[in-house]
């Protein structure tokens, strides 16, 4: 069995600048605490759980044709406890979704069907794969540094899973965004929780996890409107609707842990809770499972998701941001974090050369390796806490900028994102690799910190056999290959078209804010070309 590592306990003097920010949740007066957090004694033992799936050949069958939806399955605890006929189905997105046949993840719902069963009290959890975190310590380390910080964040276990006799191997085991989730970290459910989704923000009707609120998104469009533009007004109104100082602690957390893949930088992995008024909104943290990748990656940067970036245009939230960051530091301690590290890598390894001593050997690996990150990236947090603000681009006698440095995004699967030579010169390409069901969605992508006023993204576009998504309502078109920044949109390009120069216009109407520049293909099938040595933005005329 394993035991939990405790939580991090800095000192004194370090406990008093990570108090919880305030606005957290309190539990219920009179309500003891066995009952409102029944998996608390589950999480603080840590013991590494032993499951054995069972289905049956249909509902093998279902979750090959439908993985996304429940079947009923038999699941074994421990080789003691057993559940009958419990909701079962395979979870994970692009980088982490693997078949039934593969190494699927799991969701497991004890009353899907009907029932009272809990597993230490929790009615609903995932068991997920660690397809992209070998080392299967990164959801513990990012839930152990929010924790850490007074910030609400899903605990995490192991779990060795076998499936029809077919032993998985090591498996995070993670607490569920839930009723119960609600009650342990903010003591009621009135409001909504919001799941992300999959590269979304709050400009899409996000789906709903839980809470008693009200089911026609209100609450979502009115925190949007107050991220479209600053003033006095608008800013007191913000800080009535979200709790800044636990916002700020989220970008901070976020951006310190390298989790590229989250809310601030990607519009991606999170949840978001709006309790009923006079409540304000809370960001929780999601899909850590790739954490400090880039020991250099940028703490500094201004964040693209709509309700992290309308606050970094506040100065004053800005400065609370930067102090905040030097506050946090020492959550990353090596001297704190690595014995830590080690001492549940050693107690998991030994489950796992018991499955395969030359797994355990990558195991092993894995874990060096998170070690040395940890290492650098807090080196790097030293030297970038204390440097100065970044400058907004400056275009020298108006001259436009070229943009040479694009990364890929793909949104959907079935596509191919590339830099490809066609007819002599350098290309970006997008391309579709089949015809999708739902439009296809991948882009490239820039960011430039811009200062107030009006500017042009340019660059010369082509491309093949793009056919159109399904029309708006009102009969427009959608998608097709283009320009895009922000809200802002060039010309669509559909069909086939040779190469044909795109112009898209916006403007900054705030003191200065990170926008994400985008060469973005959204269509069914086909492929767009983007010209290299023609992509380039420039400073409008006031």
């Amino acid at each position: 069995m394993l035991r939990s590592l405790v939580p991090i306990v800095c000192a004194a003097a370090l406990a008093a600048q990570t108090q919880p920010p305030p606005g957290a949740g309190k539990a219920p007066a009179g309500k003891p605490a066995a009952e409102l957090d029944p998996a608390r004694e589950f999480f603080a033992k840590g013991e590494l759980v032993d499951f054995e799936i069972t289905l049956g050949p249909a509902q093998q069958q279902r979750l090959r044709e439908k993985p996304r939806e429940y079947v009923t399955a038999t699941v074994r605890a421990d080789r003691k406890e057993t559940w009958p006929s419990i909701g079962i189905k395979i979870k994970g997105s692009a980088g982490s979704f693997q078949n039934l046949d593969e190494r699927p993840g799991f969701t497991l719902h004890l009353g899907k069907f009907g029932g009272t069963a809990r597993f230490h009290g929790l009615q609903r959890f995932h068991l997920n794969n660690g397809a992209q975190d070998e080392s299967r310590l990164c959801e513990w380390l990012g839930n152990e540094i929010f924790t850490a910080a007074g910030h609400p964040a899903p605990r995490v276990a192991h779990a060795r899973v076998r499936l029809d006799g077919r032993d998985l191997g090591l498996y995070v085991l993670r607490e569920a965004y839930d009723r119960q989730f609600l009650l342990r970290t903010f003591g009621n459910v009135h409001g909504n929780l919001y799941d992300g989704g999959f590269c979304q923000d709050l400009d899409a009707d996000l789906e709903k996890d839980a809470g008693d609120g009200p089911d026609d998104h209100a609450d979502l469009r009115r925190l949007r409107e107050l991220c479209r533009g600053f003033d006095t007004e608008r800013i007191t109104r913000y800080e009535q609707a979200v709790d800044a100082e636990a916002m700020i602690d989220f970008c901070a957390l976020e951006a310190m842990l390298g989790h590229w893949d989250g809310y601030g930088y990607n519009r991606n992995n999170f949840r978001l809770w709006i309790p009923a008024a006079p409540g304000r909104a809370r960001f929780l943290p999601h899909g850590m499972d790739q954490l400090l990748g880039d020991a250099d990656a940028s703490i500094l940067r201004h964040p693209h998701a709509m309700v992290a970036s309308a606050l970094m245009q506040v100065p004053a939230w800005r400065k609370r941001y930067r102090e905040r960051l030097k506050q946090l530091l020492p959550l990353f301690l090596p001297n704190k974090l690595v014995p830590k590290v080690k001492a549940l890598a050693g107690k998991l390894r030994k489950e796992l050369h018991a499955l395969d001593p030359g797994t355990a050997e990558d195991f092993d690996d894995a874990v060096q390796d998170l070690v040395q990150r940890i290492e650098a990236r807090y080196r790097n947090l030293q030297d970038q806490v204390k440097a100065p603000e970044p400058k907004p681009q400056q275009f020298p006698a108006g001259r436009p900028l070229a943009l040479k440095t694009w990364r890929p995004a793909a949104e959907t699967e079935h596509l191919e994102l590339g830099k490809k030579g066609f007819q002599g010169v350098q290309t970006f390409l997008i391309a579709s690799t089949g015809r999708g069901e739902q439009p296809l969605v991948g882009s490239f992508r820039a960011s430039l910190l811009l200062g107030k006023g009006r500017y042009r993204l340019s660059g010369l576009a082509r491309c093949e056999k793009v056919e159109a998504p399904p029309p708006n309502e009102d009969g427009s078109p959608t998608g097709g290959a283009r320009l895009a920044v922000d809200d802002a949109r060039s010309e669509r390009l559909f069909g086939d078209q040779n190469w044909k120069q795109l112009d898209c216009e916006f403007e900054v109407t705030e003191f200065q804010r990170e926008v994400e520049l985008r060469l973005e293909l959204r269509a069914m099938q086909g492929r767009a070309w983007f010209r290299c040595d023609t992509l380039r933005i420039e400073k409008l005329p006031e």
